[in-house]
C-alpha cells in the first residue's frame, strides 16, 4: 500500500473540501466511487489550482452537476491507473495460480477475477478472462462428450 498522500479534493455531491479526493465527505458523509471516483480526482488538487478548485465546488454547492467530458474521464483514468496503458496486469505468480485453480478447480474463479477487476483494472481483468477461456472451452467439451457418450 503506497504512502504517498492523496491530493486534496471536493465532496462531488456537497461541494465540501475534502482532505483527500477518494476520501468520505465529513459534511455529507458521501464516498465517491467508481466514474465519480474519476469526477473527484478531477476536482483535485492534482488537476486543479486552488481558484478553479473552489470555483468548482461553489457550482456543486448551488446545485449544478459536473459533467465532464469522455477526454477529461480518459486523463482521469489514466492518472488513476485505470487504463490499459497503465495498469501492469497480473504478476507471474498470479497467472500461474490463476490458471491452475481454473485447471484443476473450476474456470469460474478466472471469470469471478475478470469481472471484478474489469473497471479499475483492464488488462489484469483481460488475463483473467484469457486464462480462464481455454479451461473453459476444455471443460464444457468434457461435459458435452459424456452427455452425448455417457459412461456404462
Amino acid at each position: 500500500m503506497s504512502t504517498e498522500a492523496k491530493p486534496a479534493g471536493v465532496c462531488i455531491k456537497c461541494g465540501a473540501d475534502k482532505p483527500a479526493f477518494d476520501a468520505v465527505c465529513s459534511a455529507c458523509g458521501h464516498r465517491p466511487a467508481d466514474e465519480g471516483l474519476l469526477v473527484a480526482w478531477l476536482l483535485s488538487d492534482a488537476n486543479l489550482g486552488p481558484a478553479e478548485r473552489a470555483a468548482a465546488a461553489r457550482r456543486i454547492a448551488s446545485g449544478e452537476s459536473i459533467r465532464p467530458s469522455a477526454a477529461m474521464l480518459k486523463k482521469a483514468r489514466r492518472a488513476l491507473g485505470r487504463d490499459l496503458a497503465s495498469d501492469p496486469g497480473l504478476t507471474v505468480g498470479q497467472r500461474v495460480g490463476l490458471l491452475a485453480c481454473s485447471l484443476l478447480l473450476t474456470p469460474l474463479v478466472g471469470w469471478t477475477c475478470w469481472f471484478w477487476l474489469r473497471r479499475d483494472r483492464p488488462r489484469a481483468a483481460l488475463q483473467s478472462l484469457a486464462l480462464s477461456l481455454p479451461p473453459t472451452a476444455l471443460l464444457t467439451a468434457v461435459w458435452v462428450w459424456l452427455m452425448l457418450h455417457p459412461p456404462g
